[in-house]
């Protein structure tokens, strides 16, 4: 992720393409950050930002960031969840697609697993 900046717009695949190599090089990142999206489908050209991850207040209320507030974006992937999809299709694949990517990350927001690619 040492490329890429909190609050700023990205295209989803600039963020899958920075974050994927970055995994190759260093194993997962453990940084502190969520996509916040207006959209809930993945694809290459999805607007996205990295924000921190929500609150979550002692009623399990997620209280979001006043940035994603002020933007009106909803969660989109909370961070970890998003390194562990591309990782899941990155091991699968070996040399995985953007397009493997995208496909593994639309499966896993509709059925939460891993999709398989075999």
């Amino acid at each position: 992720m040492k490329n890429l900046e909190l609050r700023k717009p990205y295209q989803l695949q600039e963020i899958i393409d920075s974050i994927s190599k970055d995994i190759l090089d260093n194993g997962f990142t453990d940084a502190n950050y969520c996509l916040y999206s207006n959209e809930d489908i993945a694809k290459l050209e999805l607007l996205c930002y990295l924000e921190l991850y929500p609150i979550v207040t002692d009623e399990d209320e997620e209280l979001y960031p006043d940035f994603v507030k002020e933007k009106s974006l909803k969660l989109f992937y909370y961070g970890q969840q998003f390194e562990d999809v591309l990782i899941n299709v990155s091991n699968q694949k070996g040399s995985a697609s953007i397009n493997d990517y995208i496909e593994g990350l639309n499966y896993y927001m509709k059925h939460d697993t891993f999709m398989d690619f075999e």
